[in-house]
C-alpha cells in the first residue's frame, strides 16, 4: 500500500466521523474514537502497511475521572489491534467501531464502580455520624430555679455611697449551706455586687455546731455578720 492509499483509508474514515483524526506527523496520527471523545489513540503506520501492523504509539486520556487506567486501556488496545490485524488488509475503521463498543462497556462499568463506590461512601459518612452522635452525652436542660427563692430579703441601706441588702434562709448543713449561697450568687445582681460577704451557723441535734465566714474582700466584713449569727441564734 502506498502512502496515497493510507490517505486514501483516513480520509475514508474521516468523512465517516469528520475531526476524529488529526496528522502530528508523517504517517503517525491521532486518533479520537468517536462517541468517546476524551480518549485519543496515537498510531503509527509503518510505509509497508497493511502488510506490516500499524504500531501503537500511545493512549492518552482527557478525562481522568472517566479513563482512570491509561495503560490498562492501551494494553487492551494492543491486544485488540493484534487480533483484528490481518496482512494486506486494512483494519483502522474495525479497529476503531471494536474499541468504540469496548469503551461503552467500559465506562458503564466504570459509572457502576463510580456509583457503588459512592454509596460505600455515604454510608461510611452515615456511620461515622451515627458514631458522634451516639458519643454525645445526651443531656436534659435542668429547670429553671429562682436564685431568690426561699430567701428573706431586706429593705436596701444606703449608706455613704454603698447600698446593703441582706439574706436570710435556713439551712440543715453546710453543703446546704453551701449550695444556697452558689445559687444565691447566680442572680445577676448579687454577681455584680462589688463584695458579698456571707456567714453561717449551723447547730445539729447532737449539740454540735459548724460555723464560717467569707469577707470577700471586705475586712472583717464576714466576721461581723458571724458575730450577729451568734448573738441573735442561740
Amino acid at each position: 500500500m502506498t502512502i496515497s492509499e493510507l490517505i486514501d483509508e483516513i480520509s475514508a474514515i474521516d468523512a465517516i466521523y469528520p475531526g476524529s483524526v488529526n496528522e502530528v506527523a508523517p504517517q503517525i496520527y491521532n486518533f479520537t474514537i468517536p462517541e468517546h471523545e476524551k480518549l485519543i489513540v496515537v498510531l503509527s503506520f509503518p510505509t509497508e502497511y497493511p502488510q506490516e501492523r500499524p504500531q501503537i504509539i500511545q493512549v492518552i486520556s482527557t478525562d481522568g475521572k472517566i479513563y482512570t487506567d491509561e495503560k490498562y486501556i492501551e494494553r487492551n488496545v494492543v491486544e485488540m489491534l493484534g487480533r483484528i490485524f490481518n496482512p494486506g488488509d486494512v483494519c483502522i475503521f474495525e479497529l476503531l467501531t471494536e474499541l468504540m463498543e469496548a469503551l461503552e462497556s467500559y465506562e458503564l462499568e466504570h459509572e457502576e464502580v463510580k456509583k457503588v463506590e459512592e454509596e460505600k461512601s455515604e454510608e461510611r459518612k452515615i456511620k461515622e455520624i451515627v458514631k458522634k452522635v451516639q458519643k454525645l452525652e445526651i443531656k436534659e436542660p435542668k429547670p429553671s430555679v429562682d436564685p431568690l427563692a426561699e430567701w428573706t430579703v431586706s429593705d436596701p441601706i444606703v449608706d455613704r455611697g454603698s447600698t446593703f441588702i441582706a439574706y436570710v434562709r435556713h439551712v440543715e448543713s453546710v453543703e446546704e449551706a453551701k449550695e444556697c449561697l452558689d445559687l444565691l450568687t447566680t442572680d445577676r445582681k448579687i454577681s455584680r455586687s462589688s463584695h458579698n460577704m456571707t456567714s453561717w451557723r449551723i447547730k445539729k441535734e447532737n449539740g454540735v455546731q459548724y460555723q464560717d465566714f467569707d469577707d470577700d474582700g471586705e475586712t472583717a466584713a464576714g466576721s461581723r455578720l458571724l458575730h450577729l449569727l451568734t448573738v441573735c441564734i442561740h
